[in-house]
């Protein structure tokens, strides 16, 4: 009985340290100011962005690692396509955080009008199965294209 209930307390904590640290708030530098919906031709532009905060726990940096190297991978010919990484922190990054209604970390797809939500697959996959989320991003890009 006693080892059910440290397991519990364990885990309870677990899952509080988790989510605590994935909820810090941040932005990123100024490259993240402007959204860009078009390009030079007029075709609509889709971004990727990642947001996170200043400490980052090791799922966290797993999403931002495979959401980087999907666009890098499938997209890196497509000017349509950008990645954007952005701190939540960071003051100068709070224009394109209250855009898209971001509190703490995310993954999102975004066309200028339409935002595609990929967080809770980001979080559920990037570690054990980051083929999946890969997969995801590059339906949701293609999607908005």
């Amino acid at each position: 009985m006693k080892n059910r209930i440290l397991l519990t307390a364990t885990c309870t904590m677990l899952l509080l340290a988790f989510f605590t640290s994935c909820n810090s708030q941040t932005r990123s530098g100024d490259e993240n100011k402007s959204e860009i919906t078009a390009n030079q031709d007029g075709e609509n532009m889709v971004t990727v962005y990642y947001f996170h905060g200043d400490r980052r726990c090791v799922t966290c940096k797993a999403v931002g690692s495979v959401s980087k190297e999907t666009i890098a991978n499938n997209f890196a010919d497509d000017s349509r396509v950008i990645y954007k990484d952005v701190n939540i922190d960071e003051v100068e990054n709070n224009e394109i955080k209250d855009k898209l209604e971001m509190s703490g970390s995310g993954l999102f797809v975004y066309d200028g009008t339409k935002k595609t939500d990929l967080t809770a697959v980001a979080f559920q996959k990037a570690v054990d199965k980051p083929e999946v989320l890969s997969e995801k991003i590059i339906e949701a890009v293609n999607e908005l294209l």
